[in-house]
């Protein structure tokens, strides 16, 4: 099977990621995408508890039986780097043709990532451009630049910080039984300062 992989923060999951999700499916002719959200070890203010964000990934997925959600990270004990995670799950899926799912942002910081050139080199890498600029190493074969069709302007942060004032624009953004599990929970009630 061709699976890919979208990793990220996920605080919360959004209408835009699980778009993105089923149209990179298409695109790239996988049988499956799983997001693979990133555990507690990793430290960013504002962050909720991987368990919440796995749980509205799992509720964001449910009618989709093309995606799912992977706890490898949310369940590890360790702190995982990407490379990490990535061998992780190339040993849970030997068998299968792996494509990594991430943003540009992400994409462009690798180079700073721990065993960089291993990332680079060993594993496929599907590249979300949002900001249509150029990518780095675009010339490799196994790196591939995926030019969403709409933009959309807004982020995770601002999302947040909607639910955090009551305002009703939040649900634009939110699958109905994510926005419903968010406010069952109390969840992002403090403002947080970072961009995601």
């Amino acid at each position: 099977m061709r699976i890919g992989f979208f990793g990220g923060c996920f605080n919360p999951p959004t209408k835009i990621h699980t778009d993105l999700a089923k149209k990179i499916l298409i695109s790239y002719g996988l049988d499956k995408v799983y997001f693979v959200p990133v555990g507690d070890y990793y430290s960013k203010e504002g962050l909720i508890e991987a368990d919440h964000r796995a749980k509205m990934l799992n509720l964001a997925v449910e009618d989709d039986p093309k995606i799912e959600v992977e706890r490898i990270a949310v369940n590890s004990k360790d702190v995982l780097y990407a490379i990490d995670t990535f061998e992780l799950i190339q040993e849970k899926y030997k068998y299968d043709e792996l494509f990594f799912i991430m943003g540009s942002d992400n994409f462009r910081t690798m180079p700073i990532w721990k065993r960089y050139e291993r990332l680079i080199s060993d594993y496929n890498i599907i590249v979300i451009e949002r900001q249509r600029k150029e990518l780095r190493a675009n010339n490799r074969d196994n790196v591939f630049e995926y030019i969403p069709e709409r933009v959309y302007d807004i982020d995770s942060t601002k999302i947040r910080e909607m639910i955090q004032d009551d305002n009703p624009e939040a649900k634009e953004y939110l699958d109905e039984k994510v926005y419903n599990y968010i406010r069952e929970h109390n969840l992002y009630k403090e403002r947080d300062s970072y961009e995601d």
